[in-house]
């Protein structure tokens, strides 16, 4: 009997102790603002452009010498590595918000904003945009925030995008009051 109270005394300690204050949502708190363009016939504009330093590298892809690395949200690299020790970017293709890819054939299967494109590359200085499926991928145009890479289970607030300001290009870290949502 004694062990049965026992037991039923200790629930309720193990149970309290387990309770999330994650729920309740700060006044004010460092977190980020969408910044936004209106000038999405600019974001859809593929092209190519001259190398460039990697800064926030991706998802890589190679065909015979080449190698393909997806720079989050702006585009693709196009890198020689016919030898390895000394691989060489031959150019970078321009593709908003590109977190996708897949090659095949001479041309680029990838995402800009939502929609679906494929981009000839046979001259990868000189590459052309020559199909286009919109909104295939709406999740990937739901932009969102950073990670904290520090602590990857901390939550991070911010401003939740509104669709009529254009669309999210960049976050900026600021003071955040009321945040509404956060991940």
């Amino acid at each position: 009997m004694r062990k049965n109270l026992t037991f039923l005394l200790i629930i309720p300690i193990i149970f309290s102790a387990c309770t999330s204050h994650e729920n309740t949502t700060p006044s004010s708190i460092e977190g980020y603002a969408p910044v936004y363009s209106q000038d999405v016939s600019t974001l859809k504009t593929i092209k190519a452009e001259p190398p460039r330093t990697t800064v926030n590298g991706g998802k890589i892809y190679t065909v015979g010498n080449l190698l393909f690395q997806v720079e989050q949200d702006s585009g693709i690299h196009i890198i020689n590595y016919a030898n390895p020790s000394s691989p060489v970017k031959l150019g970078f293709v321009r593709s908003f918000l590109c977190k996708e890819i897949s090659v095949k054939n001479g041309f680029i299967y990838t995402n800009n904003l939502s929609d679906l494109v494929v981009i000839d590359i046979n001259d990868p200085t000189d590459v052309k945009e020559v199909g286009r499926t919109p909104n295939v991928f709406p999740d990937l145009a739901s932009q969102y925030p950073p990670k904290n890479s520090i602590n990857q289970f901390s939550r991070i607030y911010f401003e939740c995008p509104d669709p009529k300001k254009g669309a999210v290009i960049a976050w900026k870290k600021q003071t955040i009051n009321n945040p509404k949502c956060w991940r």
